[in-house]
């Protein structure tokens, strides 16, 4: 599956539990993690690590009168390598556990009362383990509640578009939150959420037969 991009976008501060591959089709991305850049080419790839942060720039492809769309993937590697663990961020285990229960159900109800009972700690703890680390329940809830939601978009799958399946309020919630936390416009991220449920599913049998194609797409951005 694949996103299309007609101008220069940048999705910034993305952080994923498990390990993301970008693939570029056309066009060019540059992906940014601290002080390291790496410039991905038509064809090429690279698997950020679990938990590490990234920026991911997708820029078209020039040419003679007007540019031509970038198209690039991104995909969730199900369980990481021993490889991909030692290159992962392990400063953060207690919000990176967390971050990998709430992407798996975004829309359960992530209080911080219920997270201390199944850890059975008191919500006090929770917080300042969470503190201790750098970061806060409230953000990390809407951070992965929008990983989610752009994982969903990515695959072109249908759940994308039920703004409640991502645990927010409405559509514009979502759209919002996606600006304020990697950078993709509300308008874009409406825009994209609306063609993608107004496109028909496909068949079992057609998912099947696409498996190790080149990635079906609708033009998104």
């Amino acid at each position: 599956m694949a996103i299309v991009t007609h101008h220069h976008l940048q999705l910034r501060e993305l952080r994923f539990a498990a390990p993301a591959r970008v693939k570029v089709w056309k066009g060019g991305a540059t992906l940014k993690s601290g002080g390291v850049a790496i410039e991905l080419r038509e064809g090429e790839s690279f698997t950020v690590p679990p938990f590490v942060r990234f920026s991911c720039l997708a820029h078209p492809r020039l040419a003679p009168g007007a540019a031509r769309p970038a198209v690039w993937s991104l995909a969730l590697e199900p369980d990481a390598n021993a490889e991909m663990e030692r290159a992962a961020d392990a400063s953060k285990p207690w919000t990176r556990k967390l971050a990998a229960a709430i992407f798996a159900e975004p829309a359960a109800d992530w209080s911080a009362a219920r997270i201390a009972r199944l850890w059975q700690l008191t919500p006090a703890r929770l917080r300042a383990l969470l503190f201790a680390e750098g970061e806060s329940l409230r953000s990390l809830v809407r951070e992965q509640r929008v990983a989610w939601a752009l994982a969903a978009l990515a695959r072109m799958d249908d759940a994308a578009a039920d703004f409640a399946g991502a645990g927010f309020a409405s559509a514009a919630a979502l759209a919002r939150a996606c600006q304020d936390v990697i950078g993709l416009p509300a308008e874009v991220a409406a825009r994209a959420i609306s063609l993608l449920s107004a496109s028909p599913a496909p068949s079992a049998p057609a998912r099947a037969a696409d498996a190790g194609r080149r990635p079906r797409y609708r033009p998104y951005f």
